[in-house]
């Protein structure tokens, strides 16, 4: 008789683990599930951004010639241009890095970030995270428009 009272109470708490686990299980797939989608956001705007700084870096060397303030300007709305491409939400800009200069052989570089708005639950308000990518380019040293002789393809 004792035999089958300890093997009723046994399957009577079996169940009760299960049913506490599950809510926990739902919390962490809803958390994964969170933590997915922020880094898949971020993915986007870093791909976003090395898009922008590429293309800024590539019109920057194939500008037509001087002045030097048009050919960074067509260069760093060809970055924003091509960032707005992918349509994600956050602000964006497209900026040289250190001194540009539009002779043959310089080596000029680009810098795009992209912010990307964190999740927020409930109403929270928090930083957005910024990515960043740099492109640099080389400027032709046998095109034409550019004055003076190429130091480097020689």
């Amino acid at each position: 008789m004792r035999r089958i009272a300890a093997r009723c109470a046994r399957r009577d708490a079996s169940g009760v683990v299960g049913a506490e686990v599950l809510p926990f299980v739902v919390l962490v797939f809803i958390g994964g599930t969170l933590v997915f989608a922020q880094a898949w956001a971020a993915l986007d705007a870093k791909i976003a951004a090395v898009a922008g700084a590429r293309e800024a870096a590539r019109t920057f060397v194939e500008h037509h010639g001087p002045p030097l303030g048009d050919a960074v300007r067509a260069a760093t709305n060809a970055g924003g241009q091509a960032m707005s491409g992918y349509r994600l939400s956050g602000s964006a800009s497209v900026q040289p890095v250190g001194t540009t200069q539009l002779r043959r052989c310089e080596r000029v570089t680009f810098e795009a970030t992209r912010d990307v708005p964190r999740l927020a639950l409930f109403g929270g308000r928090w930083s957005p995270v910024t990515v960043s990518a740099r492109a640099s380019e080389i400027v032709d040293p046998f095109r034409h428009g550019l004055d003076g002789r190429a130091p480097c393809g020689q």
